[in-house]
């Protein structure tokens, strides 16, 4: 089972055509926390079924912790849980997403997305007909703040913990690294979001043909998403090869900074022997 959990702060097209989108690609739940900052936002999620989503009442200033929305996704049987936002989209490199993280090794208790930011100027056509994303495939390497490449999908159980800034806790959580089977379509209005855009920038017209089709088929089932060819795979794990670059300079400072916890506990252990060694020397036999 599958669940998303999301704050929903966003317009109502955006919100309905997430949450449609999702249902029909391997989400089983959606466990969505209304601010009541659009009227219209809350119309759409009362109008889908009330065992695939969980509204939960809730003001712009009282947010729910991340933490809190992903246990009451644990709560309903999910052995995967999104955090999203309702202007991500997330595209799963295969038919679904149960069918992307089925195959995932029982020891992976992180999934990471590959972010792919759709640009156009605010205004200006509808979101779900931009064709126009970033690729990595630009001549600069990626490079910066690796949560701006990627978004963490968590294995559940019942003490799951989301903490943004440390996805492994610690390295209590294995990730899946070098490859991300997932891809997170992530939508940004004005200038601000092209002129942020320091890659090659692409056509795909995934996302939009998807959204038309689910429009057409007025929920006539569950959407099967084309499956990546050899050449498509190939392109791809270069992008991820990239951003791997990334991760392995944050993997860096952390082994850094465990070399350094390690070399503080033995500076405190050794000197405690020793003490210990010459009180047992000092007794009589």
């Amino acid at each position: 089972m599958v669940a998303m959990t999301m704050v929903v702060d966003e317009a109502p097209e955006l919100v309905a055509a997430n949450l449609a989108f999702h249902l029909n690609v391997g989400v089983d739940r959606i466990v969505a926390a209304d601010t009541g900052t659009h009227a219209g936002a809350t119309e759409v999620l009362e109008s889908f079924t009330t065992d695939v989503v969980r509204r939960l009442a809730m003001g712009p200033q009282d947010r729910a912790s991340a933490t809190e929305l992903a246990r009451l996704a644990v709560q309903s049987g999910a052995e995967w849980v999104i955090p999203s936002r309702p202007d991500e989209f997330w595209w799963p490199r295969g038919e679904s997403l149960k069918d992307v993280l089925a195959v995932v090794p029982p020891r992976y208790g992180v999934v990471q997305g590959l972010v792919r930011v759709f640009v156009g100027e605010e205004g200006n056509g509808e979101f779900d007909e931009r064709i126009t994303r970033t690729s990595l495939l630009g001549p600069d390497p990626p490079g910066g703040d690796f949560r701006r490449l990627l978004r963490p999908v968590y294995r559940a159980h019942l003490d799951l913990v989301i903490d943004d800034s440390d996805w492994t806790l610690g390295g209590r959580r294995v990730p899946l690294r070098a490859w991300y089977p997932i891809e997170v379509f992530r939508f940004v209005d004005g200038r601000s979001g092209k002129l942020a855009v320091d890659r090659r920038l692409v056509e795909d017209t995934r996302l939009r043909d998807a959204l038309r089709r689910i429009r057409d088929a007025k929920g006539g089932g569950p959407l099967a998403l084309p499956v990546p060819t050899v050449v498509d795979d190939a392109s791809y794990a270069i992008e991820c090869a990239a951003v791997g670059e990334v991760d392995i300079a944050r993997l860096d400072e952390q082994i850094r900074a465990l070399e350094l916890r390690i070399a503080g506990l033995e500076a405190r252990f050794w000197p405690t022997m020793r003490r210990r060694l010459r009180r047992l020397a000092r007794r009589p036999s």
